[in-house]
């Protein structure tokens, strides 16, 4: 189990249930000693008592006064009990009855106690001391039944251990409590995470408690470094695209001029061969100005990146007369980041515009489902027999011009990795190629 909360409170429960546990064991036995030496004075006041009871005559025989014998040892078997010897002699309390109680030996001044099973298996606490009266000496036993003593202790014992109970759930809610509220940092941590993937934050809040903040220190940064990379990787492909682009201009004209007429076949593969690399390169140029500058800084706004794309589209494709039909309802914003909208939407629309002879569509439509993007043209469009094969990278309809292919693979993995859903197809209304993508919810 990983829960934090399961092992917090486990480890609470445990250390709880140890300690309430020496608690329950040591206030019931530091209760019952206490009781147990009030119940031995007791014993020494009545033993005391009947101590000074005690009569010689002029034999040297003794006797107790009656009237120094309290009520309760005159009951047959009432819990109280007491014996006086002196010489071997004994006086039992009539309480006793017929029965007796083992007489401890001890010397004058010095006294002994001991539990003992006494009349009717009564568990019974013995007390015994000797006294010097009349220059012999006398020793007293006095015991007390401990049943009653005995049912407080475990009523106690019993009171407590609900007590404890109690005092366990009311911390456990209470650290149940204090625990939700100190991870509440963690959830809003985890809340931003949710936000960030979904572009609506750029970093995390760092207002968070100490023992989270590395954490989110640690994400903060990492998410700089991958900006960073991103940045550099995409200015490192636009730079080699510009780079490249006037070693092939060159590597062009001189196939077109300089090949001597009797390798025309060589001159023609290689100004072929260019071309195709041109247009590739072209390809990339524009996807990295479709691109713009953005680092997927929150959602695609439609209201705000749609137009800054469409003007960058007008102005790669100045020599062409398109129109633009847009139909998009009251979506504000894609469900993916801006960085990832500018280079699907970028694709979609200048594969349609490229393709397009004067007409494009496009159309944004969101409902209980989810949200639709579909663009449209009115060229040619593609053969169903392409159709499958249109979105592996390399393949083309025309291996002579610019084709679908490597920019529909782009789109197709691009709607992949945003969990969407792709389809090619015929425009019912303008004819030509048809993409349509959707987004579900959730």
């Amino acid at each position: 189990m990983t829960s934090l909360k399961f092992r917090l409170g486990l480890g609470l429960i445990l250390s709880m249930l140890v300690m309430f546990a020496l608690l329950w064991f040591g206030l019931g036995s530091s209760v019952r000693q206490l009781m147990e030496q009030q119940l031995v004075t007791r014993l020494q006041h009545d033993a005391e008592n009947l101590l000074g009871g005690v009569r010689f005559d002029r034999q040297g025989n003794f006797k107790l006064l009656e009237q120094r014998i309290q009520g309760i040892y005159q009951q047959p078997f009432s819990g109280h009990y007491f014996i006086v010897e002196m010489a071997g002699i004994q006086l039992h309390s009539r309480s006793l009855w017929d029965e007796s109680l083992p007489l401890l030996q001890v010397a004058a001044g010095k006294s002994a106690q001991q539990r003992i099973s006494g009349p009717q298996q009564q568990p019974l606490l013995l007390w015994v001391k000797g006294y010097r009266k009349g220059g012999k000496l006398i020793r007293i036993a006095v015991a007390e039944d401990m049943t009653a003593l005995e049912n407080a202790i475990h009523d106690f014992q019993n009171r407590l251990l609900l007590w404890l109970l109690a005092v366990i759930l009311l911390l456990l809610l209470i650290q149940r409590y204090i625990v939700r509220r100190s991870l509440r940092s963690v959830i809003a941590a985890a809340d931003e995470v949710n936000r960030l993937e979904h572009a609506e934050i750029t970093v995390l809040d760092e207002s968070v408690p100490e023992e989270v903040r590395p954490l989110v220190l640690a994400i903060n940064k990492l998410l700089q470094r991958q900006q960073q990379r991103l940045q550099r990787s995409r200015e490192a492909l636009g730079n080699l695209a510009h780079a490249i682009k006037t070693p092939l201009t060159l590597l062009q004209q001189l196939a077109e001029e300089k090949l001597a007429d009797a390798d025309d076949e060589s001159r023609r593969q290689l100004s072929r061969y260019s071309r195709q690399i041109n247009q590739m390169v072209d390809q990339s140029l524009r996807r990295a100005r479709l691109a713009g500058d953005s680092l997927g800084a929150g959602r695609f706004d439609l209201r705000r990146d749609l137009p800054a794309l469409l003007d960058t589209l007008t102005r790669l494709y100045q020599d062409k007369a398109v129109t633009l039909q847009q139909q998009v309802d009251q979506t504000v914003q894609l469900p993916f980041e801006q960085q990832d909208g500018m280079e699907l939407l970028g694709n979609l629309l200048d594969n349609a515009w490229k393709w397009a002879n004067s007409t494009v569509a496009f159309s944004v439509r969101a409902d209980a489902e989810g949200i639709s993007i579909s663009v449209e043209d009115d060229g040619p469009g593609v053969d169903e027999a392409m159709l499958s094969e249109i979105v592996k990278r390399g393949v083309r309809r025309d291996e002579e011009i610019p084709g679908h292919g490597i920019g529909l693979s782009v789109i197709k993995s691009l709607v992949e990795e945003l969990d969407g859903e792709i389809e090619f197809g015929r425009a019912a209304t303008l004819g030509g190629f048809k993409v349509e993508i959707k987004f579900r919810k959730g």
